[in-house]
């Protein structure tokens, strides 16, 4: 796996503005970085795991040793966070640009080889009219989640293809940082979930990965 870097991301950017690359390699080329930043915050994610799940053995076979566990837990939340802050900015940054494409990718890139780079099945392709798809690429590696179509390993919360992925990480962040007051009341009246019952939800996404979720 390339290791990504303030450097090597530059150097992409770099390419990307030279004025006879093609849209096409351009895609590419941010296909190729949201996947490697998705392989790489695994990677972290994997490595917090180890710590948390020692933590989970000394607390049931070491009780006594608390300060023990407490740095155990402590690394599982610290491990590698600048190069995890990084990683995350970057994924939302590509999905920010994903998110407010309109259809141009469509116009730049011909819709068949947009849908070759996507690796989207034949059979979700028939009867796809771009018409329709007024939030352009966002609608197809988003909302219908067709990217990588064809072998699709996962449909867990936050998993997806690499583009996916990094749209999922700039919904996040917005989430996270917007004002209350920009947020969608999604269980008011009229909202989608109006009168469900609402769940206190304690994510542990910063250690594990967005699909690791603790009910308390």
């Amino acid at each position: 796996m390339l290791k990504l870097n303030a450097a090597k991301v530059r150097k992409m950017a770099e390419i990307c503005a030279k004025p006879d690359v093609s849209e096409k390699v351009k895609f590419i080329l941010i296909q190729h970085v949201a996947r490697n930043a998705g392989q790489h915050r695994k990677e972290i994610w994997a490595e917090r795991r180890t710590f948390s799940r020692q933590a989970g053995i000394f607390e049931v076979e070491m009780p006594g040793a608390p300060m023990q566990i407490a740095e155990l837990k402590q690394r599982a939340k610290d491990h590698r966070r600048g190069e995890l802050d990084q990683v995350d900015n970057l994924l939302a940054g590509i999905g920010n640009m994903l998110l407010h494409d309109r259809g141009e990718a469509f116009e730049k890139i011909g819709l068949c080889t947009l849908l070759d780079l996507l690796s989207i099945n034949p059979v979700h392709r028939h009867g796809l009219d771009i018409s329709d798809l007024d939030r352009g690429l966002a609608e197809l590696v988003y909302v219908e989640r067709l990217e990588n179509s064809a072998d699709r390993s996962s449909n867990r919360w936050g998993e997806g293809g690499p583009l996916f992925e990094a749209c999922f990480a700039a919904v996040s962040h917005w989430l996270r940082t917007a004002p209350k007051e920009d947020l969608p009341d999604l269980f008011g009246p009229g909202s989608p979930f109006a009168g469900a019952q609402v769940v206190r939800i304690d994510s542990l996404a910063d250690i594990t990965g967005p699909s690791s979720e603790t009910l308390q």
